[in-house]
């Protein structure tokens, strides 16, 4: 019910990560990861603590903390909710990756829209746009800080440790890795490339 055809860019950051667009996308498909990374974030999220938040129901979005609706530190906003969200997206976040190169994260106030143009086999280039309701956009005192800082913060952390994956990767003590159970959804970005290549 997001009204992604309306909304308007209200703030981009544009990132330049020195890993490969697959390792992107492979750490946007987990959050094993989440309770050692992201303190903040899973200060909003409590249960990206622990499990790797593999036991979450996905499709209706992930709850965030008690009196927390949205994407931000304080977990509130002043902005208006899009108008007609069910009662599960008003107050959950939700995040799809369109392959090849799209992360959507929704929430009720705004959508972080990440582009990946992959630059080489190590570097990859990330255009983050944070899309509002043009009736925000357009208020004099409209300032995108607190959704933008709070994902600053979030993807500052996955870049740093992605890059440090990519190094790992170009040892020359790499082989290969394995993925572990709770690593389904990685696997995604795997199965959709072999589809591509024909294989």
């Amino acid at each position: 019910n997001y009204p992604l055809s309306e909304l308007v860019i209200g703030r981009t950051i544009t990132y330049e990560v020195a890993a490969n667009w697959k390792v992107l996308e492979e750490n946007y498909n987990e959050c094993y990861h989440c309770g050692p990374v992201h303190p903040e974030l899973c200060d909003l999220v409590p249960s990206f603590r622990a499990g790797g938040a593999s036991d979450l129901n996905w499709d209706d979005g992930v709850a965030h903390r008690e009196g927390a609706y949205t994407f931000t530190s304080s977990g509130t906003t002043s902005r208006m909710p899009f108008a007609g969200l069910s009662d599960a997206e008003l107050v959950n976040h939700k995040g799809e990756l369109v392959y090849p190169n799209l992360f959507l994260s929704l929430s009720c106030d705004h959508v972080a829209a990440f582009v990946l143009w992959p630059k080489g086999p190590a570097h990859t280039t990330i255009v983050c746009n944070f899309l509002f309701h043009p009736s925000e956009v357009a208020k004099p005192d409209f300032d995108p800080s607190d959704a933008a800082d709070f994902w600053d913060v979030v993807n500052l952390q996955d870049w740093a440790i992605c890059e440090r994956v990519q190094r790992g990767m170009m040892s020359k003590f790499f082989t290969q890795g394995l993925f572990a159970p709770m690593e389904t959804p990685s696997l995604d970005i795997r199965e959709w490339w072999k589809k591509q290549m024909g294989k």
